[in-house]
């Protein structure tokens, strides 16, 4: 079995450059089987070493026993990890390297010299290693994040396919717990819209639409490393516009960022730990450092988001944007009629908005409704 990588972007602080990003249509990778979590669970032996706040000493060690008397372990990257980098990239297929490193072809040792040094640029990488019963090892999957300007990390990660399914998330959860650590609040990541996966897999977490264009081929997405929504990234010096809406995408989102905003998209809540920390009753960071918050999100669902921010947030201008007319939403609540054109929707916002360096009332002054 050859790996499978997750497509996320490689990290921007890499030295070594092999030109512009250019996307196109990955593979879907479906996921095989049920994940074995209850099986590894009964057989877990898991140490964790407690992370104190100096980015200098390493993260928690995890080492788990599988079946088949083979061991896991997840640590830090090392310098001497180059050879067995090496040999993990050397068996993905083209498409597996592209989606890793948007490259095509496999990265060279310069390359792979100047990734395991990546602490040495305010960044971090951990990899997992099975241990056999005759006591040969390999590295099965790495996880890195490199430091962005604005302070977020960009992740990578490439797991190997016949630990596919329950490894990749493990893994992640270990990196964010190492970003944390260090003070990092958001990872972000660039992924392929045709990689079901790896979407899944990161909004199980909680995760928020940085980018997405009206047909993208990847979009930007951002999720919190300490349990928590993630922050709005770089500094506040345009407004700020969250939108609730299903998938994650909003009609109008494109015409509203040209026209100046910050965008964020938030897909809606989903069961587990991710779920939205409104409607448990508790504050939003991105809601309450938002300038305006649209509702798109129909329904009960809607509903509820509604009137937990009219709630938790009362300074922020709230807005519907449903996608057909619902009158049981609250009229006292301005709304963005199905069909309003793009012009208009840029219009209705920027009057209703506050603005960061005006601080306005919110006053929705000729909004549509």
């Amino acid at each position: 079995m050859h790996p499978v990588s997750y497509p996320l972007s490689v990290a921007s602080m890499y030295s070594v450059s092999y030109g512009d990003r250019a996307y196109e249509q990955g593979r879907k990778t479906r996921l095989v089987g049920p994940l074995p979590l209850a099986a590894i669970r009964r057989e877990v032996e898991d140490t964790v070493v407690e992370l104190p706040p100096d980015p200098s000493v390493a993260p928690p060690l995890r080492r788990v026993s599988l079946p088949g008397s083979r061991t896991l372990s997840i640590r830090p990257l090392r310098d001497t990890d180059v050879g067995g980098l090496i040999a993990l990239y050397a068996t993905l297929s083209e498409d597996d390297v592209y989606r890793r490193f948007f490259i095509g072809h496999a990265p060279t040792e310069k390359f792979i010299k100047e990734m395991v040094m990546i602490e040495e640029h305010g960044g971090y990488g951990l990899v997992a290693t099975i241990e056999e019963g005759d006591g040969t090892e390999r590295i099965v999957a790495e996880a890195t994040y490199g430091l962005l300007p604005d302070g977020d990390g960009e992740i990578g990660i490439t797991v190997t396919e016949d630990e596919r399914g329950w490894l990749g998330p493990y893994l992640l959860d270990a990196l964010a717990e190492a970003a944390a650590a260090r003070g990092v609040r958001t990872l972000q990541a660039e992924v392929l819209v045709t990689n079901g996966r790896m979407l899944a897999l990161l909004r199980a977490r909680g995760f928020v639409v940085l980018d997405n264009e009206d047909q993208p081929t990847s979009i930007r997405v951002a999720i919190g490393t300490d349990h928590r929504p993630p922050s709005w990234p770089g500094t506040h010096d345009r407004p700020r516009l969250l939108v609730e809406v299903p998938g994650g995408h909003w009609r109008a989102e494109a015409a509203v960022r040209s026209a100046g905003f910050q965008v964020l998209a938030c897909p809606g809540p989903l069961q587990g730990w991710s779920s939205c920390p409104a409607l448990r009753g508790e504050p939003c960071p991105l809601a309450a450092g938002a300038d305006i918050i649209v509702d798109a999100q129909p329904g009960d669902r809607g509903r509820s988001l509604l009137e937990a921010h009219r709630r938790l947030h009362p300074s922020i201008p709230l807005c519907l944007a449903l996608p057909t007319e619902e009158g049981d939403f609250d009229t006292d609540v301005p709304r963005i009629p199905p069909g309003t054109d793009d012009l208009a929707v840029v219009g209705i916002v920027q009057r209703l908005a506050k603005t960061p360096a005006e601080g306005g009332d919110g006053t929705p002054n000729d909004v549509v409704s």
